[in-house]
């Protein structure tokens, strides 16, 4: 079991008590514990995507901001334009992701590796939605503006995803494993991994679950990769250095959230608080996960 599992073992058990106590744990606690976290571990782990992408590739800050910027402005324009296949491709997109930053420690001996990715990305959030339709469709179901989203809860596509992906993982591991092309380590370790998600994802409520997960397993291993790559490559040794470096833009996104939250209570915007959330989300996950995946290509333990 590797530190970040641990970790996530850990902090599950001591909700589980919580849970177990109180029986309840309300919305309002669900959402500033997971806000608290979020702050904490999530905005930071893509703060420094300048840092990595110019370290890599010498490209200018003002071409960098240039392009990073357009690619949001461009996104922002899409989900205008089409809001159902826009969150559609931000669910495709931030599964490949994950399933990138979830292998990328490992050395995988195959050619087809980026399918195990996107299958591993697939069956991570068709489980998030498969254990908690219920809650995400009356959530979604909320706003007018979120309503049109809420299909994807809906119908045997969700089932058919959740129990497709699910098993094409498993299956792509196992082949894996027994080729030889993955050590028994780390598939064992995966194996541990996803029967832990599974089980936190049914147990817990949906807030809760995701942010377990993307701070524990993703936010925090991001965070540990980059920072070994900083003190590889840019000699950055110290935390409190590294702090400094992803301060400035984790600050910027707390300013712009902030103004936001403040403008949508004095009605000033026609936007729900949660189509924000997705299409602010959205738009910056595609920038960083494309930082990302040239970081990935080059990113040695």
């Amino acid at each position: 079991m590797n530190k970040f599992s641990f970790s996530y073992l850990v902090t599950c058990y001591a909700l589980a008590s919580v849970f177990t106590f109180n029986n309840h744990l309300s919305l309002e606690y669900q959402i500033i514990g997971s806000l608290f976290l979020i702050v904490l571990f999530g905005i930071p782990h893509g703060a420094i995507d300048n840092i990595i992408l110019q370290s890599q590739t010498k490209i200018s800050s003002i071409k960098f901001y240039t392009l990073y910027l357009s690619i949001i402005i461009f996104y922002t324009a899409i989900w205008f334009l089409s809001p159902l296949y826009s969150f559609y491709f931000f669910l495709l997109m931030s599964a490949y992701h994950f399933g990138e930053s979830q292998f990328a420690n490992y050395k995988i001996i195959t050619k087809t590796k980026k399918i195990i990715y996107l299958l591993w990305g697939i069956s991570l959030m068709s489980s998030l939605f498969f254990y908690n339709k219920i809650e995400l469709s009356n959530l979604f179901l909320l706003y007018e503006d979120t309503s049109n989203l809420n299909n994807i809860f809906g119908g045997n596509n969700l089932q058919i995803f959740f129990f497709t992906s699910n098993f094409l993982t498993l299956f792509y591991l196992f082949y894996l494993r027994f080729n030889k092309k993955l050590e028994s380590s780390v598939f064992n370790s995966e194996l541990f991994q996803m029967l832990l998600i599974h089980i936190t994802f049914y147990l817990f409520p949906v807030i809760i679950s995701f942010t377990l997960y993307f701070v524990f397993l993703h936010s925090l291993k991001v965070l540990s990769q980059e920072f070994k790559y900083l003190n590889k490559h840019m000699g950055i040794t110290s935390i409190l250095k590294f702090i400094k470096l992803l301060a400035p833009h984790t600050i910027l996104s707390l300013i712009f959230v902030s103004i936001f939250i403040f403008l949508s209570s004095k009605n000033i915007i026609d936007i729900s608080i949660l189509l924000f959330s997705i299409i602010s989300i959205s738009v910056i996950t595609l920038p960083h996960s494309i930082v990302m995946t040239k970081f990935y290509e080059k990113f040695k333990i």
